[in-house]
């Protein structure tokens, strides 16, 4: 393990001062690529005895501890998989890790934070995350099972709301995140799916007061993870893609033209530096020296979404850009634990995530290049699952 981490922060060292921008490349990612990204990931819940999906593999320790809130939005992944590779197994699997997290809920709806044991105080960001696997089972037909929790857990996220939509209460570090928007997307698909037009109603005050926290130049304020940090490209990321998905779910083209304003600025800073540092500033300015690799996947499925709502090519080739240095430094070591991951970071040493593979990030690379296949093919519209979660 020593071995490989030094290896590989002295490798990633060397590439990121050769090369500052991504290579051109095939258009599609190899199936080399998508096959490893899915051994780790199911590795990853293998280490969990099948119930859950560690949060990563990491320098000096191995593998982490089981993570809640990932755990729910790689349900989605697993039923998707399920569903293009013919594998009834995964869906299986998908179903296990909804029952065991139905089995932590809090008396109060919400989830803890964190790593497993870790932290009991509830937490709206993983709380949303969860509700996004409950509401792709119960699309699947498994309401019986998982309704309850998928209302109770939607209760928790408005009792967290305050009159104009804002999550005020039960926030990470206990400040205000623009990024908890795609709770609210995991908040409206709820309402649809239960039938609870209050859910649904809450869910779209939180899209108003986030869009309102956008500035002229299409950058989210409100958006850092911790007190006095920066914005990073994985929380953008989360912010474009939960406006996007409750524009699928309500047609408000406010929150498409939104998306649009800040995806636009992200095809320039491609286009300009080759590259979009992790850490960004209220003028899109670069704050970092390193890039997070799990905010390029994520960047590239709302790309790629977008590209099929309008077709503007810019989209597509930002997006092929994105992908195609993700998939030039997953670890491909046959026999490695680490086979087929993704860093959180490039180098691998960068402030986000660093010196680690966190399971979000395998699992958002798979979403892309899925996603990237299907924009491909020449399909325009998403199966229905895809609008409760993901």
């Amino acid at each position: 393990m020593l071995t490989h981490f030094i290896k590989r922060a002295v490798g990633d060292s060397v590439h990121a001062r050769a090369a500052a921008a991504p290579p051109d490349g095939p258009d599609r990612v190899a199936d080399v690529h998508l096959d490893a990204a899915i051994g780790w990931l199911l590795r990853s819940i293998e280490v969990c005895d099948g119930k859950a999906s560690s949060k990563g593999y990491r320098f000096m320790k191995g593998w982490m501890p089981p993570y809640p809130e990932t755990t729910g939005y790689i349900i989605p992944t697993l039923l998707t998989l399920a569903r293009e590779h013919r594998s009834p197994g995964l869906a299986a699997t998908a179903e296990a890790m909804g029952t065991w997290l139905a089995g932590i809920q809090r008396p109060d709806g919400g989830f803890a934070g964190r790593e497993y044991g870790i932290q009991s105080e509830p937490d709206v960001f993983d709380t949303g995350m969860i509700l996004l696997g409950f509401n792709t089972l119960v699309h699947k037909g498994l309401g019986e099972t998982f309704a309850s929790p998928a209302r109770r857990a939607a209760e928790f996220l408005v009792s967290s709301m305050d009159e104009s939509g804002c999550f005020t209460r039960n926030m990470s570090h206990q400040i205000l995140h623009a990024y908890n928007v795609r709770s609210a997307w995991a908040l409206m698909a709820a309402g649809q799916l239960l039938g609870e037009p209050r859910f649904v109603d809450r869910a779209a005050d939180c899209a108003r007061w986030t869009m309102a926290q956008q500035n002229e130049n299409g950058f989210y304020l409100s958006n850092n993870f911790k007190p006095g940090g920066n914005a990073n490209t994985h929380g953008t990321a989360y912010v474009m893609r939960g406006l996007l998905q409750i524009h699928y779910l309500s047609g408000d083209e406010a929150c498409l033209a939104s998306v649009r304003r800040a995806a636009d600025e992200v095809c320039r800073l491609t286009e300009r530096h080759g590259r979009i540092a992790a850490e960004l500033g209220p003028e899109w300015q670069y704050l970092s020296s390193h890039v997070c690799l799990t905010g390029y996947a994520q960047l590239a499925i709302v790309l790629y979404r977008l590209f099929a709502i309008g077709g503007e090519a810019n989209y597509r080739v930002t997006a092929d850009k994105l992908l195609s240095e993700v998939a030039r430094y997953q670890a491909l070591e046959e026999g490695m634990p680490w086979h087929g991951a993704i860093s959180g970071s490039f180098p691998i040493y960068g402030r986000y995530a660093p010196l680690q593979y966190p399971n979000w990030a395998t699992k958002f690379f798979i979403d892309a290049i899925l996603a990237q296949r299907h924009v491909h093919s020449g399909k325009s519209t998403w199966p229905d699952q895809d609008l409760y979660g993901g």
